[in-house]
């Protein structure tokens, strides 16, 4: 307590002293909170050697922890008996926290000492159960009684500072003399004054993300050179935001009992310029009770206008994390940890936020999307990044995240909300199915290049030399095992749909329709120089004239086919038009190929290899077109479905 405090005191004057008691009590507060998680650090350090030491100087400084004797705390700790612990000045750490605890209890029974009475009796109680302190050993057993901050009503150091801390914000929003932009503000200069408008500034531009959840009530307390910031940060106990705002820097202090939320709050101020104190990589949940995390930042102002700029930024942050876990908890139902940690940083980032999301129902939202949109399209128990793809659910969730934000703040009903939501979805998953569509067009490109060069070998005199045909059935295969992939990449994709049962039949008759081709061209490679003259028939020529126009008719029809998402219904009747054309093909096949066969069948030759590779080639084009006819047949009854929806 300062000498100016104390003399005004000393003349029975204390309710004057509010914001000086307040600002005290909330220095107080960061103090105890640290020294609760030096306690915590250094009984993880006994417990693993070897782990990497956490810095605590920041914090430290900022709190006005500075005694050397704190300085081997953490980094000489050990485990001297079972569950007895060496910590090297634990007896500074512990000494002073009966004047920290009544310092936060001072503005208290200033304001009124009869309504803090227990309080100040639950304060009595702790100060005088704390552990005795001998040589610098203390047990597990205290720190953890200590640190617990069960929410079963236990008594504990930390459950009580929490309380107190709770209380002197209540007093500050309630005797402050002043409302300054929304924050209730004590003893202001006119330079505190602006600094806490730049920071409200930021606040309201951002706060109506919230959307009606309680939280981000401001203090704001002057204590000599230093203004004091706190936002309640919503209505969690340990989840506590205190800045401290000098001429030149602005200290952030902030608890969380969630570690993933901590490390999102870090990533709010990526490129700010912010110089963070270590996160813990190990929770404190061993040691009993409810753990917390403790994180300083520090931004240093080249300027005054850089200083108001970075708290007006900072002020506009904080509703983002204002329910984030439970968001968090929601988007990883249908994505990854990773993914619902990069959603959440991603709708910060565009100002979109979460709580919408959260309002509108979240995770019941998505699911009842999903039955509405997508019931049929999903095999049951497939998570949605599965089933639709990562990269696409990520944009699905990223888009639902704008639509609830943006429709919410532009006063839209939720109904209409969720009917564009679960739009949204429905045209996702026919694009998907697009998808498989267009692959197949790629591998049906690949099959038309190969009916093509057989139906020019074919119509060549002499079918070309030996070589040119060895040259091309292995060329032939090439294109087969590039085909394969595509085959491959489409199964995957139909996999993740309900209707994978309609599509993979397609994709088969597809890549059976490549094989026989690619068994044409091997035949073809085969044929001895002298007798492939035999081959030079007319039916044979009709025949992979057909097999090559077939091919092209099924890649018009897959083309028309996949975009019949976008409702073109010309894109329907091309798409029949094409497939019929397939199924006469076919018909002409089977006549083309018994007129090969008569023939080849005819034509003189002294060598049988030449008869049974014309009979085989004939017989392989013949079953390319049967495949094609199949696939189209296939694609017909998709069309249909598609045009009776």
């Amino acid at each position: 307590m300062t000498a100016k405090i104390a003399v005004v005191e000393s003349l029975g004057e204390q309710a004057i002293l509010l914001p000086s008691l307040i600002g005290e009590a909330l220095a107080a507060n960061e103090r105890l909170k640290l020294r609760l998680s030096l306690l915590q650090e250094a009984a993880l350090q006994a417990a693993e050697p070897g782990r990497t030491l956490r810095d605590f100087g920041l914090e430290r400084r900022t709190a006005g922890l500075t005694d050397p004797a704190l300085d081997g705390l953490v980094s000489g700790a050990r485990v001297i008996a079972p569950g007895r612990l060496f910590l090297p000045g634990v007896d500074v750490l512990l000494g002073s926290v009966g004047d920290e605890l009544a310092a936060m209890l001072a503005p208290l029974q200033a304001a009124d000492a009869e309504a803090s009475r227990p309080l100040a009796e639950r304060v009595e109680r702790v100060r005088k159960s704390l552990p005795t302190v001998a040589s610098g050993e203390l047990s597990l057993a205290d720190i953890a009684a200590l640190t617990s901050a069960s929410p079963d009503g236990t008594e504990s150091l930390h459950r009580l500072v929490m309380d107190l801390h709770q209380a002197v914000n209540r007093l500050a929003a309630a005797t402050s003399a002043e409302t300054l932009d929304g924050a209730r503000v004590h003893g202001l200069d006119e330079a505190d004054r602006r600094r806490v408008i730049a920071f409200m500034r930021g606040l309201h531009r951002t706060a109506p993300l919230a959307f009606g959840h309680p939280g981000l009530g401001t203090t704001a307390v002057a204590a000599g050179a230093r203004l004091t910031i706190q936002n309640d940060l919503g209505t969690t106990e340990a989840h506590v935001l205190v800045i401290h705002v000098e001429p030149d820097a602005v200290t952030i202090t902030y608890t969380d009992i969630h570690r993933p939320r901590a490390k999102f709050f870090i990533s709010l101020f990526a490129g700010q310029g912010v110089a963070w104190s270590p996160l813990g990589e190990k929770a404190t949940g061993d040691l009993g009770g409810e753990s917390f995390y403790l994180l300083t930042g520090r931004y240093a102002a080249s300027d005054e206008a850089g200083l108001e700029r970075f708290l007006e930024f900072l002020g506009s942050r904080l509703v983002f994390v204002i329910d984030w876990n439970k968001a968090r908890k929601a988007l990883q139902t249908f994505v990854g940890k990773a993914a619902a940690f990069d959603l959440l940083a991603w709708a910060a980032e565009h100002d979109f936020g979460h709580r919408a999301f959260l309002e509108l129902g979240g995770t019941d939202l998505i699911f009842e999307t999903i039955q509405s949109a997508a019931a049929g399209r999903i095999p049951y128990g497939v998570r949605l990044d599965t089933a639709l793809g990562p990269i696409e659910c990520v944009h699905f969730l990223q888009q639902a995240l704008r639509d609830t934000s943006q429709g919410l703040a532009a006063g839209r009903t939720a109904r209409l909300i969720r009917d564009e939501i679960q739009a949204d979805l429905g045209r996702r998953f026919e694009t998907a199915a697009s998808s498989v569509l267009t692959i197949l067009v790629r591998h049906l490109g690949l099959s038309r290049m190969l009916a093509g060069t057989i139906a020019d070998i074919l119509a060549t005199p002499g079918l070309t030399t030996a070589s040119e045909r060895r040259a091309f059935a292995m060329r032939a295969k090439a294109i087969e095992e590039k085909a394969d992939r595509l085959t491959v990449e489409a199964r995957e994709l139909a996999a993740r749909l309900r209707e994978a049962g309609s599509l993979r039949p397609l994709i088969d008759e597809i890549e059976n329709a490549m094989d026989a081709l690619e068994d044409c061209a091997f035949f073809l490679g085969l044929l001895p120089e002298p007798e492939a003259a035999r081959l030079d028939v007319a039916p044979l020529v009709r025949l992979a004239g057909i097999a090559m126009g077939s091919v092209g008719d099924l890649v018009r029809a897959v083309e028309a086919a996949s975009r019949l998402p976008e409702g073109e219904r010309a894109d329907a009747v091309s798409a029949l038009q094409s497939i019929d054309a397939v199924v006469v093909g076919e018909r002409g096949a089977d006549q083309a190929e018994r007129d090969t066969f008569a023939a080849v069948m005819l034509a003189p030759s002294e060598d049988m290899k030449s008869l049974v590779l014309g009979l085989e080639t004939a017989r392989a084009l013949e079953t390319a077109t049967d495949h094609l006819s199949h696939s189209a047949l296939l694609l017909r009854d998709r069309v249909l479905e598609a045009l009776s929806a």
